[in-house]
């Protein structure tokens, strides 16, 4: 009876060549290459900022150099201003009366009382540029001079400036190797435990089209069993993000030390850590980093529909934009997880270097770190300094009576030290989203 029955209809006869699949995977590899090479600068720019210890000496010297541009700026618009001015008096005066006499040697200025009372007593003359005190030598060659504490620019420039173009694409081979590496334990894992437990594999299950619907995330609303699909994905991630931990401190270390420093591959960069395992210091920041984007991924369907009634299939467009603010959400609360997991595994790296005498040498100074909840205290409440200004009451009084708004300096950075860095990741949502959303509206063109 099966003889009988016709598949030519659902079974396509060709099946794809072996030429045609290892094409297929070349493609693949090239394509995910280019778009990690291509992000690379901005992901370290992001760690930099991340990582990088706000003290007040640093804030003092960006200040400073802020400052010494602001005067140099002033200073040359004045030189402009008074050299505008003598070109005009002097074309005036050379049509007003003619000159006779003209001088073969300029004449020498004659030194005033004061000049000269200044010389008797020994007191310095003018201060040159280069002895200025708001001038900042840097502690080392390769430490960035950076202008901003929140500039991916700034950074990006300082890096160019200090390294060259190795300086802006180191690590990104580790980069693309845990990328791949991530991806194939996560699905290996996924459908291992899947098939063990008994429930559909979350990457297998039923989507509706790869438009703005279902943009980059994982669909369990045709699951049986919603919540044991989100458990089997969950764990499969936290799996993967286990075992792929030092080859993230690797990655971590690659992207902040110099890249005129060796080791500088991946191999000899494992082999200077002295475990190859997740240190139980980092281990629940880490674990709760892997994880998150996963949890809020795949729980976000079964939020929306059962809290507001909004379904990918009855209401798409409503769904969509819940999902571009869920996602712009979750970024948010993975950035400070992140903040604290980066600074996790430098002090990983710098405490536990095998090998190496001498203190590691990295790009900026790393701040400390003190457990997950510590360290976003620390850098709120106890990094660096702000300036924050008196609350709207005063300086509305103020303004009225035309005194200045009185500012206050406050210790610590603020929420702000949480978020550095946020740009990189609302420009990669953003832009997937809306390659998303041309990809659907161009699926649907047919229609009209």
């Amino acid at each position: 009876m099966l003889a009988d029955m016709d598949y030519s209809e659902i079974l396509s006869d060709s099946s794809p060549s072996s030429t045609a699949t290892i094409k297929s995977l070349a493609d693949q590899a090239l394509w995910k290459y280019t778009s990690v090479f291509l992000a690379q600068p901005f992901e370290i720019a992001k760690t930099v900022l991340q990582v990088r210890l706000q003290s007040i000496e640093s804030q003092s010297s960006i200040s400073a150099t802020a400052a010494d541009e602001s005067r140099r700026k002033r200073t040359q618009q004045r030189h402009d201003d008074a050299h505008k001015t003598y070109n005009l008096s002097s074309s005036d005066s050379e049509y007003d009366s003619p000159s006779y006499f003209t001088a073969t040697a300029p004449l020498k200025q004659a030194p005033s009382r004061h000049s000269r009372a200044r010389r008797r007593h020994g007191s310095p003359g003018p201060r040159s540029p280069s002895h200025s005190p708001l001038t900042n030598p840097r502690s080392a060659p390769h430490t960035l001079d950076l202008r901003s504490s929140s500039s991916l620019t700034a950074v990006l420039s300082a890096l160019w400036q200090t390294e060259g173009a190795w300086g802006i694409w180191k690590g990104t081979n580790s980069t693309y190797i845990h990328s791949i590496l991530l991806s194939t334990i996560t699905s290996f894992a996924r459908s291992f435990f899947a098939a063990i437990f008994a429930v559909p594999d979350p990457s297998l299950s039923f989507q509706i089209s790869p438009s703005i619907e279902s943009a980059g995330g994982l669909d369990i609303l045709s699951s049986p069993a919603p919540m044991a699909t989100l458990a089997v994905a969950v764990s499969a991630a936290g799996l993967a993000g286990i075992i792929l931990a030092p080859l993230d401190i690797a990655r971590t270390k690659l992207m902040l030390t110099p890249s005129t420093h060796p080791p500088r591959s991946i191999l000899p960069t494992l082999n200077s850590l002295s475990s190859w395992t997740l240190p139980w210091s980092i281990a629940p920041t880490t674990i709760l980093h892997c994880t998150l984007p996963t949890i809020c991924e795949m729980s976000r369907p079964l939020f929306l529909r059962s809290n507001f009634g909004v379904d990918p299939l009855t209401t798409p467009n409503v769904y969509a934009i819940a999902t571009f603010v869920c996602q712009a959400v979750e970024l948010g609360i993975r950035l400070p997880i992140e903040t604290a997991l980066r600074r996790g595994q430098m002090q990983v790296a710098q405490s536990h270097t095998a090998g190496i005498s001498s203190q590691l040498q990295t790009t900026v100074e790393v701040g400390s770190y003190k457990g997950l909840v510590g360290t976003l205290r620390s850098i709120v409440y106890e990094e660096g300094e702000r300036i924050t200004k008196s609350d709207s009451s005063q300086a509305a009084a103020a303004v009225k009576a035309g005194r200045p708004v009185r500012e206050s300096q406050r210790k610590g950075q603020g929420y702000e030290g949480l978020f550095r860095g946020w740009r990189v990741g609302m420009w990669g949502l953003v832009g997937v989203w809306g390659a998303a959303t041309l990809g659907g509206v161009a699926s649907k063109g047919g229609e009209f």
